[in-house]
């Protein structure tokens, strides 16, 4: 069977050693899986992290930081930039090549774009891949009502 990305989720959240490693960081992970590409690097900044995590810079510095301390990101510092790229086995998520329905359904649909860009506040970040999820199932029951 072809591991996607949500089956490689389930599978490193399955463990315990990595759960207390993303800890309290979850908000900041679930935002890198979501936004990296295949090149497992996501450059970004403060501003731009505090306005789409809806979080202060003190609160992401920690999150950073938590990752950084349990080995689940390396961080490479610019002049007023920072480079998150995952470490093993966290990269499976964003260098793997199959993606399920969910996924594509994700990044295709545009009502679903809109829907997750309402839901990606740090508050809701848990529920995107269960809503995602859920869309892709709903999409499967309406193509076996027609």
């Amino acid at each position: 069977m072809n591991m996607t990305r949500w089956n490689l989720l389930s599978n490193l959240l399955l463990q315990a050693e990595n759960i207390k490693a993303i800890g309290k960081a979850w908000p900041l992970f679930f935002f890198l899986i979501f936004n990296m590409d295949k090149t497992n690097k996501f450059c970004t900044n403060y501003p731009e992290l505090t306005e789409r995590m809806v979080a202060s810079p003190n609160t992401i510095k920690d999150w950073r930081d938590h990752l950084v301390q349990h080995q689940v990101v390396k961080v490479h510092k610019g002049n007023g930039s920072m480079s998150f790229v995952l470490q093993s086995p966290y990269d499976s998520l964003v260098t793997c090549e199959q993606n399920d329905e969910a996924q594509i359904k994700m990044t295709a649909d545009p009502a679903i774009k809109r829907l997750l860009g309402k839901c990606s506040g740090y508050e809701n970040m848990p529920l995107l891949p269960i809503i995602a999820e859920m869309s892709a199932t709903l999409e499967d029951l309406k193509k076996k009502i027609v």
